[in-house]
């Protein structure tokens, strides 16, 4: 059972870290519309790979706070009924949606994000957004790997459930 709290810890760390690397790319993207309207309205010479940049920038930082977001319990939910359920009875709903729903739905995407980005690298597929053709593979990656950790982080919340469940509606650590 220590074995199984390591690896539960060390992918909620890796969901933390993530909504770290999701801010961080937030502050990039801040640079970046900065230094294009700076060039843009001063020098009157706008950049043309701020779009394409831009555009990847907004993606990758969604999709990599996702697992984040799932940890803390933040995506909004509709409690109109849950509420008038006991903890023991919104465990187990909690765990049946994600067993039947949200598990098998993130499976199917990650890996068609992971075989889209093989492709782009087989292909060297480039973005058609702007004049600037960047290779797409580091952006598909971005969101196969943003999906991926929100998946994982969904089966660690599954599990806790699991043991909150069996222990009494208490979560075990």
């Amino acid at each position: 059972m220590n074995c199984v709290r390591i690896i539960l810890r060390a992918v909620e760390w890796l969901s933390e870290w993530s909504g770290r690397v999701g801010g961080m790319l937030v502050l990039v993207m801040v640079f970046v519309v900065c230094y294009n309207v700076f060039l843009r309205y001063i020098f009157l010479s706008p950049t043309i790979w701020s779009y394409d940049t831009n555009y990847m920038l907004g993606g990758s930082m969604m999709v990599v706070g996702l697992a984040v977001v799932l940890k803390h319990d933040g995506h909004v939910r509709i409690d109109i009924l849950a509420v008038r359920f006991s903890k023991k009875t919104k465990l187990i709903i909690e765990i049946v949606f994600t067993l039947c729903v949200f598990i098998p739905a993130l499976l199917m995407i990650s890996r068609a994000y992971w075989v889209d980005v093989f492709r782009a690298i087989e292909i060297g597929e480039t973005l058609m957004r702007s004049s600037w053709y960047p290779v797409s593979w580091p952006f598909k990656a971005m969101l196969a790997t943003g999906f991926s950790l929100f998946l994982l982080q969904g089966m660690v919340n599954v599990i806790k459930d699991v043991a909150a469940l069996v222990g009494g509606g208490q979560q075990p650590w």
